[in-house]
Formats: structure tokens, C-alpha cells, sequence
């Protein structure tokens, strides 16, 4: 049974969701722990739980979560793992070679970014499963609306809020649109560096 077998079990795969290929899986494997690495063999990459949480190739968006964290190289021990529909950005740490770990969340309506759980197991498991975490945390309701007023999101998209919240938009299910999450993300970094 995979480690992160209640998440799965609260948050079904969709249909879209493929298999990693073996080669990113080797590439992760001392970066990530072996339950994310099982998860990718064994369900793969894309939406869980109907496009609330969107399981992602970190090297698609180690760039951009590099620049959110205003590191000038490439951090090796930070990594982009899952969206939220809504674009939270839920990233993987490494504290230490001797296991310690953490999952971060940063939104990037806001710029908020704080630690969700000091284990990738925990989080996945417990929190992602939870459903007070799944309203607070993740805005599920406001997500499920806007899924039914704009459609499922395809791979590579997320629900974000058009104008932007720091250009005077509206946090309401009312001003979301459906766009492509890294051009989305890269928008939104540009907008909180240009903020005074």
C-alpha cells in the first residue's frame, strides 16, 4: 500500500492524471522522500480531487519558486510539488541530510508563505485530507464554484483572480479566470516585486 494512501483515497486521481516518467523519478530520487516518488509511479502527475490539488513536475516551476523566494540559483532543497486550484504553491524543504523536512505553502495572490506541516506525509495525509484545511487553507469552496461556472481546469491551469488582487481585484468566485499557471505565477511574481 503506498504511504500516501489516504490522500488518494480522499482525493481520487482524474482521468488526465499520467504516470512520471521514470527518468524525472530518478532524477528526484535523493530530493524527494520515496512516498512522493511512489505517488508519481504509481498515479503520476496532474489533478487529485477534482482540480483541487494539481500534483506538478517541479522542474516546470523551480524557476519561478526560486524567484519567489528571491534566491539567485537554482535551491536544490526547495521544491515545487502541488497548486492548489487557486495557485497556492505547495513546496517541499529539506532541512538536513538526516530526514527533516517540512511542506511550505505560498500564495501568491498575497505573497503569504508559511510552513503547513513538518511532514510530507502529514500533509498529504492529514491536512490535504482535512476538511476545516481544504476550506481555510486551500479555498475549496470558492474553487468548486468557479470549476462550475468556468469548467475543469486543463494540465497546467489554475483558477486566478483577474484584476489582480494587488491591482485592485476582488477576492469573490466572481473575478476568477482560467489561466495558464506558470505565465499566471510569473504575472503575479512581477506585481509583488513592483509593489512599494
Amino acid at each position: 500500500m503506498l504511504a500516501l494512501q489516504p490522500f488518494i483515497d480522499a482525493h481520487p486521481p482524474s482521468p488526465t492524471v499520467v504516470p512520471a516518467p521514470p527518468e524525472l523519478i530518478e532524477r528526484y530520487r535523493r530530493l524527494l522522500p520515496d512516498a512522493m516518488l511512489a505517488l508519481w509511479a504509481d498515479h503520476g502527475l496532474g489533478f487529485f480531487g477534482d482540480g483541487l490539488v494539481q500534483l506538478i513536475n517541479p522542474d516546470d516551476y523551480r524557476r519561478n519558486l526560486n524567484a519567489w523566494l528571491m534566491r539567485d540559483e537554482d535551491d536544490p532543497t526547495r521544491l515545487p510539488i502541488a497548486l492548489s486550484g487557486l495557485g497556492l504553491v505547495l513546496y517541499y524543504r529539506r532541512l538536513s541530510d538526516d530526514g527533516d523536512e517540512d511542506v511550505c505553502y505560498l500564495d501568491p495572490h498575497t505573497s503569504e508563505c508559511d510552513v503547513l506541516s513538518w511532514s510530507l506525509e502529514e500533509c498529504f495525509n492529514d491536512l490535504l485530507c482535512n476538511p476545516q484545511v481544504l476550506r481555510d487553507s486551500l479555498d475549496a469552496p470558492m474553487m468548486r464554484e468557479a470549476a462550475a461556472r468556468l469548467g475543469p481546469l486543463r494540465h497546467g491551469e489554475i483558477y486566478s483572480y483577474e484584476p489582480a488582487l494587488r491591482l485592485g481585484g476582488s477576492k469573490s468566485s466572481g473575478h476568477l479566470a482560467r489561466c495558464d499557471a506558470l505565465t499566471q505565477l510569473d504575472l503575479l511574481l512581477q506585481l509583488a516585486l513592483s509593489a512599494p
